[in-house]
């Protein structure tokens, strides 16, 4: 049974329409590619404060630190202090969270659907009912990238993607996805493999694609035109005299 039953639905809760996939033309603004590495996937924890956060919600931190990791191999002597050491954490990455800052998700994509006539690169994995699931502390939380249909079909040139191919030695290579959380919704869960999930839907400031390797090297990336990353402005904002 197809996955759309259940979630377009809960999704037209927190967004009013979801497009069709179309052709992707060339991004109109690429990364710097020689600045780029990389980064750490968003560990189930922190996409779960970025839920919270972003509904406005305040977590019971104690009910969290109840179910942590921490306690399966833990005397029962040292339970309370364990409870009440993870709740204090829990709070103070509660308070400190930056919505500002994307979340990151790693996922893998194919590049062997491509067709040399039309020049077009086809994404099976990035469709309509693309969402990232995420369990902790008995909450659920599935990440729906917004607009995620449209990379599913790229125009990118035979040169060019004879060039990627070569980077990757293979089909397979690791995409990488920037996502800026803008709308959680905690009242319309939608159930996926008997699990109710909330629903986080987030605006794709960045996709990357990962060639595999010891040093994992760029094959392709977008990035948004609204996207503009911390250490970019950083670099913007230096100057040769020092700053003065």
């Amino acid at each position: 049974m197809s996955v759309l039953r259940f979630i377009l639905p809960a999704l037209a809760a927190i967004t009013m329409s979801v497009p069709m996939a179309q052709a992707q033309q060339a991004p109109k603004a690429e990364a710097p590619a020689v600045m780029l590495t990389m980064m750490t996937a968003s560990h189930p924890e922190h996409v779960l404060l970025a839920f919270e956060k972003t509904a406005g919600l305040q977590p019971n931190f104690q009910t969290w630190a109840a179910l942590s990791p921490y306690l399966e191999k833990a005397n029962d002597a040292d339970v309370p202090a364990i409870i009440n050491r993870e709740s204090n954490r829990l709070s103070r990455a509660y308070a400190e969270f930056d919505l500002s800052q994307p979340l990151v998700v790693h996922t893998t994509v194919h590049l062997d659907n491509y067709s040399t006539i039309n020049g077009v690169l086809h994404l099976n994995e990035f469709t309509t009912a693309t969402f990232f699931t995420y369990t902790i502390y008995g909450e659920n939380v599935a990440i729906v990238p917004k607009d995620i249909a449209s990379f599913g079909t790229l125009s990118i040139p035979k040169a060019r993607m004879d060039e990627m191919l070569g980077k990757a030695r293979g089909s397979n290579v690791t995409a990488e996805l920037l996502l800026k959380p803008t709308v959680a919704d905690a009242k319309t869960p939608f159930e996926y493999n008997h699990k109710d999930y909330s629903l986080l839907l987030a605006e794709i400031a960045e996709i990357r694609l990962w060639a595999p390797g010891i040093t994992p090297q760029l094959v392709w990336n977008y990035r948004a035109d609204w996207y503009q990353p911390k250490i970019d402005q950083t670099l913007m904002n230096l100057k040769p005299d020092g700053g003065q």
